[in-house]
Order: structure tokens, then sequence, then C-alpha cells
């Protein structure tokens, strides 16, 4: 988190409201009392000690400085009362900021940001003086009549005292200028024989030779034309010699205050001019049942599709093929799901033992009573193990493309995990996340419009949650459901059948499927009544790159007002700030295309209070490109464990509570039976022992991994 996050975090905390803290490329801060906006600039030399001095500053405005007319005072006089108003007021609030005042001002002193270091205080303008010694400078002089002025600042109220006074300190001050402007005039300015001495007229160098005029002319002509030009010309030179001989070559005026000026153009100084432009988004609020196709439709669909009666003999043939080979799964897959069980249900009871709490009754144990002379403890005890939270399990899958491959060991694993919900009675979702051509209706027109706010993490419309299995189902429901999603994987994987195109592999919205997990998450807690929340995704690579609705500027030459959406990593130039309304935490996210999904899922781990965990399938060479870029320090550890247990974890640094990484092929061999490749009719030694090993080794790799997993949902 760099500076300027952290005094906008700074901001709203001192603001103790709904305050949005915005950083632009503006020349000074400001505030929007409306929309109770406040904007600050993109500083790049201001110190901690200056940060926090403006910070606090335009905070007291934010929650003291109504928005208001100041009516016919002056401004500079309102800002100036006004700012000792507001300081005063802050550092009442929050003691805390008094250090950072003076020492703000100090350090902006000593830089010279009013413009009169080094200058004679006592001759600068009363509402300067003002300035100046509410801003931390006691040692400003006072006569006792402007004294008085001093304390009625000091004891402004409201924002009316303030424009109340501020006119009439103007008032005060107009007719001390006033009356500077008649004591600088001097007594004998009517002699003109002393203004036309020789002294003068050497100065301004009247010579006639030129006109070839008799020296009689020249003196008949004399007197008109000293009156003449003394009249023009040389009378503005006239009075500009006698001001600066009674004042020193000084003025100062009194109704103008220098030093808010110039105040106001040396924080421009601090501005940084080749700032980034900072854009901020909003998590976007959507409505779930725009994008999810239920369970009910799907198996509908996929029922229709496999069980055509206009179909051969022969497809009917392979359908069965594909139901028997899920049938086989699900037997060997049993001792899979009762260890997971087993194991959850170990790990439950001692959470469950640990926050086990013993507590004296009050009532006297008759047991120990012949103990009271040498023990104080003879009470009964009881011990209380509280009850276990209610878990709930959401899961996302990733149906894109790049997961053909491996899609079917996938979804067995997947299926390891509904079936020890089911049997542990744990209230589940199940999602697959898709975008791509089949989900995308080109003949709607209204399939392209954008229908979210400006700055909004866009959702494209393409974007599809399939609702493949769900506890709401009963028995007979799920089954059915399994078995049909299974066989268009089986046919989407080449296997003798042809696949229903709708729910075919496509992108990876990742990102778009976890926009959504709140409003599921609350759903699931609303109808299942669960209380702990773990969310899991699974896929094979990185997310698609965000985008955000943007609008073009009114004057754009070619899409002037158009809304469209467009990629963070295509937006060049440009700091992308996420903000989310619920709970106002906000933060700097990267663009870049490869950090798409630690950046969505740390974000939403920050606002939420699930259990987030990635299961990331990956080859060894991959694993190690992402642990450099999430976990180099632990490099040795991580390849270690890949090695010895044939997968890695990371925890907290890729985004997720803890991150998995499994083999990318493969991963369902640890419910499978026995494989031996043999080059004879019978297998030699070795080829059994091989295989041994193989099948053992599956068993073992799937068995850690489950455990590590059961250890972070239980």
């Amino acid at each position: 988190m760099n500076t300027q996050e952290v005094k906008g975090t700074l901001a709203k905390l001192l603001a103790t409201e709904n305050l949005t803290v915005e950083h632009r490329r503006v020349s000074t801060a400001c505030f929007d009392v409306e929309k109770r906006l406040l904007i600050l600039p993109i500083w790049k030399t201001a110190s901690n000690t200056i940060y926090d001095l403006l910070v606090g500053h335009e905070v007291g405005h934010a929650l003291y400085t109504p928005n208001e007319d100041f009516g016919d005072a002056p401004k500079d006089f309102v800002n100036v009362l006004e700012d000792a108003r507001i300081e005063r007021m802050m550092k009442v609030t929050y003691p805390g900021l008094r250090k950072s005042f003076f020492e703000g001002y100090r350090e902006l002193w000593d830089d010279d940001f009013f413009g009169v270091k080094g200058e004679d205080s006592a001759k600068l303008a009363l509402i300067d003086r003002i300035n100046l010694y509410f801003k931390g400078n006691s040692s400003i002089p006072f006569s006792d009549d402007e004294r008085v002025w001093v304390n009625r600042t000091a004891n402004t109220k409201s924002f009316q005292d303030v424009t109340d006074l501020a006119t009439e300190l103007y008032a005060y001050c107009s007719d001390k200028q006033d009356q500077k402007e008649l004591d600088t005039i001097p007594n004998d300015i009517d002699n003109l024989d002393d203004i036309q001495g020789s002294n003068f007229d050497e100065e301004i160098n009247i010579d006639n030779s030129d006109d070839g005029e008799s020296e009689e002319e020249n003196k008949e002509g004399q007197s008109n034309t000293s009156s003449s030009e003394l009249t023009d010309e040389l009378l503005d030179e006239l009075e500009d010699r006698m001001y600066n001989d009674h004042v020193g070559g000084e003025t100062c005026d009194e109704t103008e205050s220098v030093t808010d000026s110039a105040f106001t153009q040396a924080l421009e100084t601090l501005i940084d001019d080749n700032a980034k432009e900072w854009v901020y988004l909003s998590v976007p609020n959507p409505k779930v049942a725009d994008y999810v196709v239920p369970h009910t439709e799907i198996q509908e669909n996929l029922y229709n599709h496999f069980y055509d009666p206009t179909q051969s003999e022969k497809w009917f043939e392979n359908v069965e093929f594909a139901k028997d080979h899920y049938n086989t799964f699900k037997k060997d897959a049993q001792k899979t799901v009762g260890y997971l069980c087993k194991q959850f249900e170990m790990k439950k009871s001692a959470d469950e033992y640990r926050r086990a709490a013993t507590a004296k009754t009050g009532v006297i144990d008759t047991n120990k009573l012949h103990t009271y002379k040498y023990n104080e403890d003879i009470f009964r005890k009881i011990t209380v193990v509280p009850e276990g939270k209610n878990h709930g399990l959401v899961m996302f899958l990733d149906w894109s493309g790049s997961m053909q491959t491996q899609l079917l060991d996938t979804l067995k694993q997947t299926f390891n995990l509904v079936w020890f919900c089911q049997k542990s009675g744990i209230p589940f979702r199940v999602y697959a996340f898709q975008s791509g051509f089949s989900s995308y209706n080109y003949n709607d027109p209204a399939a392209s419009e954008i229908n979210q706010k400006v700055n909004e993490l866009a959702i494209g419309n393409d974007f599809r949650l399939f609702e493949f299995f769900s506890s709401r189902q009963n028995k007979q429901s799920l089954e059915k459901s399994m078995q049909l999603v299974y066989a268009q994987v089986f046919a989407m994987g080449g296997w003798r059948l042809s696949y229903y195109q709708d729910y075919t592999l496509g992108g990876t919205p990742l990102a778009e499927a976890i926009y959504c997990t709140r409003n599921i998450v609350s759903n699931l807690k609303k109808v299942e009544r669960v209380s702990k929340v773990n969310v899991i995704c699974l896929t094979d690579g990185e997310a698609n790159p965000m985008s955000y609705v943007h609008q073009f500027e009114d004057d754009h030459n070619y899409r002037a007002g158009e809304t469209t959406s467009q990629y963070l990593c295509h937006a060049r130039g440009k700091v992308f700030i996420l903000r989310d309304p619920k709970t106002g935490y906000s933060r700097k996210i990267s663009s870049h295309p490869y950090d798409t999904t630690k950046e969505i899922v740390s974000f939403y781990r920050e606002i939420t209070n699930y259990n987030w965990v990635g299961i990331r399938l990956c080859s060894k060479s991959e694993l190690g490109r992402l642990v450099r870029e999430f976990s180099y320090e632990e490099t040795a550890s991580i390849d270690k464990q890949w090695r010895k247990e044939r997968y890695a974890s990371i925890k907290e640094r890729a985004g997720f509570t803890e991150a998995f990484y499994m083999p990318d092929k493969n991963t369902g061999l640890g419910t499978q039976d026995l494989e031996v490749k043999s080059k004879a009719e019978v297998a030699t030694k070795a080829e059994l022992t091989r295989a041994f090993k193989k099948h053992m080794g599956s068993k073992m790799t799937n068995k850690t991994i489950l455990n590590a997993f059961i250890e972070q949902i239980a």
C-alpha cells in the first residue's frame, strides 16, 4: 500500500462517516459536500507529516464546513478564518493531530510556503498575521486593538460566525488601508516650484535642441510645456517617488491576504505533474439469476440430448457405456469418500475439544470434601463443549477449453467432494463458470448492451454459471444430474458420443464467478442456515483479464459519450483502485493479466468472512513460475514438497487462504483399480512392481491432498 492509499484510509478514519476519498490529478484538495467526496491531489514530494497535515485539514472541511455561500464576505478572509476554526476543532476531536499540524506548518514555513519568510512580520497585513498566528507562529506581534480580532477568531463556533467576522474584519481593514493611503500623501504636494527643481528637470531630461526654436521662444512656452507633462506621465512618476520616500519602498494591502494566496500556489509544487490517472472502480452487485443456468434446466436439456428417441441403437449402447463407466467410478470412490468423512469428523472433534471450557459449578463435590483442610478446590466442575459451526461449500469448476484433457479426472475429484458433502450433511453448490460463443446470443440486440454503472467491474454478456449440483436436490435428482454431467464430459473427451453444444467449454471467467459469490453465499446461508462457508475454486490456469465499464469523454473524436467494456490491462497510463461500497474497503489492484486470480480473490477475502481454497492443476514448470511470483523465498521447500508428495500448497500469498497445486495429469487415479501394463500375456514381476507403486503412489497422493483440504474446511 503506497502513501496515497494510506492517507486515503487515514482520511476515512478521521471522518468517522461514509466518506469517499479519491486521489486525482488536481491542483488542490477539495471537498464535495453533497456527494461527501474528498478529492486529494497526487502529491509526490510531500512528507508524511505534511500529508497528515493536509489530510487532517481537508477532513476538517469535510466535517465542519457546510455547503453554503460566502455571501458578500471576501473569499480570502473567509478562508483564513475558517481554516483557524476547523483546525482548532480537529485538534480537539483528534489530539494526535496537534503534533502533525505543528510540525507540518513549521516544515512549510521553513520552505517559505507562505511567501513572507525573512520579512518583518510587523509590516504584514493584519489578515496575514492572523493567518500565520493560527498556523503555528506564536511570535507574531499584534497591537491591543488587533488582539481583539485575534481573540474573536479563536472563539468562532459556527460557519456563520466566520462569515460575519470576515465581513467585519474586512471593513476594519479597508478603513485601515484608506487611512494608510492618506498618510502617505505629502503636505506640500501643491508646491510645484519644488517639484520643478533642477534635479527633477535633469532626470526627465527635457531637451529642445532638435526643434530648431530660439531660446526666447523656448522660454515663452516653458510654463505650458512643464504643466502639460506633469498632468500626464510625469505626475505618475512623481507620485511613485513620493510614496516610496514615505514608506521605504514596501507596501502591503490590508484588504488582501498575501499568505493565503502564496500558500495555495506553493502547494501546487508538491503535486506530481507526471502522475498516472487514478481510476476508482467498484465491485458489482450482480443479480445471480441473470447468469445462472439452474440444475433443473441443465438436467432436462442433457436428458433430452442423450436420451433422444430418434437416435440409433448404437447411440444408446454408447450412452450405457458412459453410464457404466460412471457407476464403476462411483463404486471405487466410496473408500475415498469414507476416508474424507472420517478425517472431517476427527478434525471437527479435535477442534471442539480445543474449544472446550471447564468451569466450577459452585456445588460441593462430596468425593473431595475430606480434603478441605489442604485443598481449596472441592467444588464440582463442568466441561462445556461448544457446538461446531454449520459448514457450507460452494465450488466453482473451470469449464474452459484448456481443461478438456483433464476434465474427466477433475470431475471425478469434484464428485468425491459432492459425495463427501452428501454423506456429512454439508450443504453445497457446484457451479461451472464458462464464457464463449456457445453462451452468446448474437441474434439478440440487447445482448451487446451494457447495463452496468460506469467504472464498475464489468461482467461479460456471454458469462454463464452452470449449476450442476445442489444439496437442494433429492437423492434421485442428484444422482441423475451426476450421471448426465459425467456423460457430457465423457462425450467432450471424444468417447463415442456427441456432446450437448450449449454446455461445451469456453473461456475462464473466474473473476465474474467471484463477483457472484457474495449473493450465492447469502442465499446459501438463508436457505440452508449455514454459518461457515468454504469457497473452492478449481482451475487449470489464470482467469480471464478483468474489464471495467468505461465511458468516453464528451469531446472524443469518434466515440463521444459512448459506454463500453475495457480490459484493465489495455488501459495504459492508469492506476486502478478497487472499492467495495458495502464495507468501504479499497485498495490498489494490479492490471497485469497474470495477476487476475490473485488480485480478485485476495480482495474478496478482505470483504467476506469465507474460507477461500484454491485448487490449481498445473505442470511442474508452471508451478515454478507461480512460486517465483507469489512466494519466491519458499521455492526450495515447495519444490521438495512437490517431489515428495506430488502436490504443493501456498498459504495467503496466492490470494487464497490456501492454494493447492496438483499435477495436471492423472488426477483421478486414486480411485481406480490397479492397472498393469504387460508386454506378454503374463505380467512380469517388474511390471507388477511398477504398476503397484504407481497405483499406491496415486492413492497416497490423493490422501495427502485430501488431508490438507479437510484441514482447511474443518
